[in-house]
């Protein structure tokens, strides 16, 4: 059974060979595959979570509306309770004639409902709402401002409660009962309840709204709002609010809520259910969990899918990976099998082609370059040679012009000192202003022979030294040129050979004079030391300098010339210079030892 899968598995690979790479791409599927799990999650996700808002938000209503209901009923029975206790016609009777006895059984009464369990004060009033009579715990828990009792929107021949309001750190309310005969208002009882409710029944309500819910009472008016145990700083939008709808909103804590508001009937007051935003989105997320961990699962079985067929696609491009890299490394022999027709098999056929002319061309450019060097070689030994002949031409020139030419010159300077002598006598001014500038003249060709012999055959160099050398140049060239040059030596017991001490003496010469005639310097410092076994001459100057590079493109012979000496002595040559901020020239020669 082994031989015919091996068959089976040959012909497989051999099919998927004969693919082209385009054919290839859609295996890859995967991609698609993330991508369709992305959208179809993000879409179950956003409307699983919509459909739960929606819902959260209709149960948030009805939430808002048994509370409102409940609150409704608990007033509608303080309210008959107080009725009950009344004795309407005494009360009548006193508002009608005020005789003593109905007084003292009003104030028996008010006294009742006035600290009768949560009540706190009681008060009659007359129809304009005048105190007429007041009993109970004290009158400190009346409000101080009267519009606080009620709301004049409220029906006054009905009983009702009043805003709720605020002494120390309590919540207060005013019930009243209107006092009628034949329909018509005579008085009212006033009677002041201190909202209290415990926390252990706010935590039961919490749990049977759901997690995170808070119920607070306001005044329509929003002056003041309520937990049923404590006043509360809060700022809801009432003027948002609408009947069977909720409202958003962020609080200064950037926290943001859903709430639903509703009226409570007989009552300036709102009941708001509030719950945090992400009370209503907790199923969702847990639903978005799942998704994505279901979305992993599909993913990664994709993800295996295709590296197993990606690794097949892609060994022929790493074998070409492999033989450009070699490539890269100097191995132009490098080849590839091709295996097939496809597209990758014309590539590969291709890479062997461009590898044998890379070959090819890599032996024409060796040879090329193998003959420049040669050439360069031989240019810069021809240039060496050159300045070898050029340095013996100006020797003999300079032993000619000093011994022939000199000789010749002392003879003609003595034999005019002798015609000088022979006609000392003789009265012509005329002659003797003739014999006496011949005289000058001779001198000063004498001179000139001398110093023009002394620099072509580096006089001072072969008697003095090198640091003597450059040192007595200095003084050559300030008195020439007017220019100062500040010389500082640093070197001692510098050993280099005679071609060396010659390089770096021209390249001096060559500086300075290039200062002289394009720098328009008025200072030159020049510095000569031994820095890691190298002989450093620094020349610097604070003239105008020039642009480095532009200098190089133009190939400047001076420059040229100064730079080949220094290859031939075995140094380097560094240039620094900016406009306007002068000229630096470093020559550096290994130290012979």
């Amino acid at each position: 059974m082994k031989k015919p899968d091996l068959l089976n598995s040959r012909k497989r690979s051999y099919f998927l060979q004969q693919l082209s790479l385009r054919q290839r791409i859609p295996l890859l599927i995967c991609l698609l595959l993330c991508s369709v799990i992305a959208i179809f999650s993000l879409i179950s996700y956003i409307s699983f979570r919509n459909l739960e808002m929606k819902a959260g938000k209709i149960r948030l209503i009805s939430l808002a509306s048994q509370a409102s209901t409940m609150i409704e009923e608990s007033l509608k029975e303080i309210i008959r309770d107080t009725k009950e206790a009344l004795p309407e016609k005494t009360v009548q009777q006193y508002l009608q004639n005020g005789t003593a006895g109905s007084k003292n059984a009003i104030l028996t009464l008010l006294e009742y409902i006035g600290s009768d369990g949560t009540s706190v004060y009681a008060e009659l009033r007359d129809s304009s709402f005048h105190i007429l009579l007041s009993a109970g715990k004290g009158p400190g828990y009346r409000p101080g401002n009267l519009t606080l009792l009620a709301d004049t929107s409220l029906n006054k021949s009905e009983s009702r409660t009043g805003n709720i309001y605020q002494i120390n750190d309590s919540i207060y309310y005013s019930v009243i009962i209107p006092i009628t005969d034949n329909k018509k208002v005579i008085g009212y009882i006033t009677r002041y309840r201190l909202v209290k409710i415990t926390s252990k029944l706010i935590e039961q309500f919490s749990k049977l709204a759901g997690r995170g819910a808070a119920l607070y009472i306001g005044n329509r008016d929003g002056s003041l709002w309520t937990d049923l145990v404590h006043p509360v700083p809060y700022q809801l939008p009432v003027s948002q609010f609408s009947k069977g709808k909720t409202f958003e909103y962020t609080q200064n804590d950037n926290s943001k809520f859903i709430s639903a508001a509703q009226y409570i009937r007989g009552t300036p007051w709102v009941a708001v259910l509030e719950f945090p935003h992400q009370a209503f989105s907790q199923s969702s997320k847990q639903f978005f969990n799942w998704l994505i961990i279901a979305g992993l699962i599909l993913i990664g079985g994709g993800i295996a899918a295709a590296w197993l067929m990606s690794r097949h696609l892609t060994r022929p491009l790493n074998t070409l990976t492999a033989a450009a890299e070699a490539i890269a490394d100097g191995n132009y022999i490098s080849n590839v099998v091709v295996r097939g027709d496809d597209e990758v098999g014309k590539l590969e056929r291709s890479f062997n082609v461009m590898s044998i002319k890379l070959k090819a061309a890599q032996y024409v450019m060796e040879q090329q370059i193998i003959e420049a060097k040669q050439m360069n070689e031989q240019l810069r030994n021809f240039s060496a040679h050159m300045e070898n002949i050029r340095e013996e031409e100006r020797l003999h020139i300079a032993r000619e012009m000093h011994d022939e030419l000199g000789q010749l010159l002392t003879g003609f300077k003595m034999d005019v000192y002798l015609l000088k002598r022979k006609l000392a006598g003789y009265e012509d001014a005329g002659i003797a202003e003739k014999i006496h500038s011949l005289e000058n003249a001779a001198g000063e060709a004498i001179q000139f022979v001398r110093r023009l012999s002394s620099e072509l055959r580096l006089g001072p160099l072969e008697d003095l030294g090198l640091v003597a050398a450059l040192e007595w140049y200095c003084g050559e060239f300030t008195k020439r040129y007017h220019i100062p040059v500040t010389f500082t030596n640093a070197a001692t017991g510098v050993q280099a050979s005679a071609l060396v001490k010659t390089g770096l003496f021209r390249i001096y010469q060559e500086s300075l004079t290039n200062i002289a005639r394009h720098a328009n310097a008025t200072h030159v410092t020049v510095s000569f030391n031994i820095i890691n076994d190298h002989l450093s001459l620094i020349i610097k100057d604070n003239g105008k300098g020039f642009n480095a590079r532009t200098s190089e493109k133009r190939k400047t012979l001076g420059l040229l010339g100064m730079n080949e000496r220094a290859m031939m002595i075995g140094g380097t040559l560094k240039i620094t210079s900016v406009k306007g901020n002068g000229t630096v020239v470093e020559i550096t020669v290994p130290v012979t030892k």
